[in-house]
């Protein structure tokens, strides 16, 4: 359906014992839009069957590098249903955008702190889109850490019993393409990839 999101399942409990070692993200299957058409974001999350609340979060991952690319690793309240957001909390792993491929950031999201007035930090990385990194949160009842390969991005932030950070979150990896962060998409594109080699928790 156009201008919506689509929700697309699939049940691998029946699937050959294969070794999946990641999770790779198509936009379009390198078909150019046509006309006026849109371009394609994806996402997939872990809401409902995966979530937890406070440890350590390892994503490794290469990034799409084309003008327009939105990706992001990061986490979301799952009580954001009943309380909206930001009042459920945003813990941004990893945010990038191809129309400055050197540089990563990592965000917090909640009352009063969110959208552009959000707790964040960015750091240089040259290889974001030529190679694989390890993005990192630390959580835990007193503080949230974000770390680039073992690289202290910020620990700005100090949790209490104040804040959202303290419940329950589940996963969401996602492509957007173009608005307020992505900018611009580059008028040649026609795909990327985001690879994901995996994501462990340790608690």
């Amino acid at each position: 359906m156009s201008e919506a999101w689509e929700t697309l399942t699939f049940d691998l409990s029946t699937a050959p014992a294969f070794t999946y070692d990641r999770v790779v993200l198509f936009f379009d299957f390198g078909v150019s839009p046509v006309g006026n058409a849109a371009y394609t974001s994806a996402r997939i999350k872990s809401e409902n069957l995966y979530e937890f609340t406070y440890g350590r979060v390892e994503v490794r991952a290469k990034l799409p590098s084309a003008g327009g690319t939105w990706p992001a690793l990061w986490a979301l309240g799952a009580n954001f249903d009943e309380v909206g957001w930001p009042a459920s909390g945003e813990i941004d792993i990893m945010e990038h955008v191809g129309n400055n491929s050197n540089i990563v950031s990592s965000a917090l999201h909640y009352p009063s702190n969110s959208g552009g007035n959000a707790v964040t930090n960015s750091t240089s990385l040259p290889t974001a889109t030529s190679e694989f990194h390890n993005y990192t949160v630390e959580w835990t009842p007193e503080s949230i850490k974000f770390v680039v390969d073992d690289e202290l991005i910020h620990t700005s932030f100090v949790n209490s019993i104040d804040t959202p950070f303290n419940n329950d979150f589940f996963f969401i990896m996602n492509i957007a393409m173009g608005g307020s962060l992505g900018g611009v998409i580059d008028p040649a594109f026609t795909q990327d990839t985001m690879e994901v080699d995996y994501i462990k928790v340790y608690q």
